[in-house]
Parts: C-alpha cells; sequence; structure tokens
C-alpha cells in the first residue's frame, strides 16, 4: 500500500482522505483465504486440521489466526512457542495457556495463572538470588530461575540484564493514525481533517462542512457504490463486462474517483474515471487510454494534474 497526497488504496484496506474537509473512505473487497475440503491427504505446502478433511496453507499455522475449523492449527501443542511470544515485553506466559500476566505481578502472593506459575515456593526460594543477577531496573523469581525485567515501555535486552526502549509504534493497532514513539511511552496523533479521541489512539474525522455528510466509495466486482453513513444510497456506477473493479482513488479537489476496470481479457482492461460533484452522483464517466503497466502506479491526482491535465477538466 502506497500514499498519494490524495488517496490510494489496495485491494481489501481502507484509506481516509487527509483533507481538511468532507471525509472520504474507499473500501475494495478483500480476498478471502478459502479452505480446501480433501477426503485424506494434504499437499506438502499445507496442513491438515485435526478434522482430517480440510487443510490451510501452512503459513497460517500458529499465525494467531483460527484457521482450521476446530482450531487446529492454533492449538498449544502445534504451536509451543507462540503463545509466549504473543505478550508483551515485561510480561509473564502462563504455561499452556494465551494468558500473560505483567511480570511486576509475579511473587506477590496472588494467584494469576491457572497453573499458579506465577506464584509458589520459589519466590521465596529464589528471591535472595536476584540482588546478585544485575539487574538494571527489576528482578523477580520465576521457575526458571530469577529474572530481569524492566519499566513499561521499556524491553529487556539479550543480556538479560539491561533495559532500552520498545518502541510500541511497531506494534500494529497501537494508533489508528499517526504514532510517535518517545522514550519511555509514546504518542498518537491525526492526519488533518480528524480529531484525536478521549482514548488518545483513535480518532474521528471532523465533519466539515457540517452541511456536508461523509460518503463512502464502496467497488466491487459488479459496481462502485458512492453511499452515506446511514446506509442511504447516493449514487451507483455498473461497469460493463467486468470482472473486477481495483485500484480506486478519489481527488478531493477535482471531485474525481477512477478505478482500473478489469475485462476478460488485457485488451480490455482499462482506467476509468468519473467526477462527482458535490458528491450526489457519478457524471462524466469517461476512458483513459493509458499502458496497462501505468493502471496500478497512477494515481488519480497524476492523471487529473499532472500526466494527463486534461482529463482532470
Amino acid at each position: 500500500m502506497y500514499l498519494h497526497p490524495g488517496l490510494v488504496v489496495s485491494p481489501g484496506l481502507s484509506c481516509l482522505l487527509r483533507s481538511p474537509h468532507l471525509p472520504i473512505l474507499v473500501i475494495l473487497p478483500l480476498p478471502t483465504r478459502p479452505a480446501v475440503s480433501i477426503p485424506k491427504t494434504c499437499s506438502p505446502k499445507q496442513f491438515a486440521c485435526r478434522d482430517q478433511i480440510t487443510c490451510i496453507s501452512k503459513g497460517w499455522r500458529c499465525d494467531g489466526e483460527r484457521d482450521c475449523p476446530d482450531g487446529s492449527d492454533e492449538a498449544p501443542e502445534i504451536c509451543p512457542q507462540s503463545k509466549a511470544q504473543r505478550c508483551q515485553p515485561n510480561e509473564h506466559n502462563c504455561l499452556g495457556t494465551e494468558l500473560c500476566v505483567p511480570m511486576s505481578r509475579l511473587c506477590n502472593g496472588v494467584q494469576d495463572c491457572m497453573d499458579g506459575s506465577d506464584e509458589g515456593p520459589h519466590c521465596r526460594e529464589l528471591r535472595s538470588n536476584c540482588s546478585r543477577l544485575g539487574c538494571q531496573h527489576h528482578c523477580v523469581p520465576t521457575l526458571d530461575g530469577p529474572t530481569c525485567y524492566c519499566n513499561n515501555s521499556f524491553q529487556l535486552q539479550a543480556d538479560g540484564k539491561t533495559c532500552k526502549d520498545f518502541d510500541e509504534c511497531s506494534v500494529y493497532g497501537t494508533c489508528s493514525q499517526l504514532c510517535t514513539n518517545t522514550d519511555g511511552s509514546f504518542t498518537c496523533g491525526c492526519v488533518e481533517g480528524y480529531l484525536l479521541q478521549p482514548d488518545n489512539r483513535s480518532c474521528k474525522a471532523k465533519n466539515e462542512p457540517v452541511d456536508r455528510f461523509p460518503v463512502l466509495l464502496i467497488a466491487n466486482s459488479q459496481n462502485i457504490l458512492a453511499t452515506y453513513l446511514s446506509g442511504a444510497q447516493v449514487s451507483t456506477i455498473t461497469p460493463t463486462s467486468t470482472r473486477q473493479t481495483t485500484a480506486m482513488d478519489f481527488s478531493y479537489a477535482n471531485e474525481t474517483v477512477c478505478w482500473v476496470h478489469v475485462g476478460d481479457s488485457a485488451a480490455q482492461t482499462q482506467l476509468k474515471c468519473a467526477r462527482i460533484p458535490g458528491l450526489k452522483g457519478f457524471v462524466d464517466e469517461h476512458t483513459i487510454n493509458i499502458s496497462l503497466s501505468l493502471h496500478r502506479e497512477s494515481s488519480e491526482q497524476e492523471i487529473t494534474e499532472g500526466r494527463y491535465p486534461s482529463l482532470g477538466k
């Protein structure tokens, strides 16, 4: 996915218009990951689910998402290491589960893990060893011996003793739009035209001007819809002889939407554009005859304002 001054999206992803005015959301269909049902065996590149009839890609195994109907691709015996890896820095993974407990809550006299691995005789027997470990921040006894851990927003280094600032922005979903890592913390922000919400993580579009409501542009294999968030339909473009509509882009300045119209052959695949004056309906639909190799590389702004300025009129 790449970002132009206006808006560019890839199939299955959605982006919000970087504009101080009315937000436009473009949605393209996300290809599904269908499981292949077979009676006996799976190919070497597939993982056999426990139901013995479903095969999935081996790349989906232990990825944190249940793809097998019975969830066997994420079972602890299949993914013995992945559970611990999903815990954040300074967290303890309760054995055989997905539960993560802050290291500061180990050996505090309160059992948090079902298996009791966060408490026990080791808390008393190994506590004195912590003073000899030389941890930069903190130390706590564990079943594996005394272990160093760090303050929040810091991560234990390879030497097992020193701590370094952890980049929370590297974790997907920390902020909904912009994320800035700071020493021991992070801050979220929003692009122009959006307001940071009370949770200090998510963003909400400013409805400016207030008399023009946000509009969704939705593309699927049959048509392109312009609709209000309430579900009321504004207008529809129904492409002819198309198998799929991809690479949609929108220019707020020109009130123009462009998309790749995929035909039955390469010769029938074209770049098309249409204006949406006042965001109230599609007009002036036209075809742009350029090389097929440029279809996915060109943003609507490049087409209407740069390489092909006459088409923006």
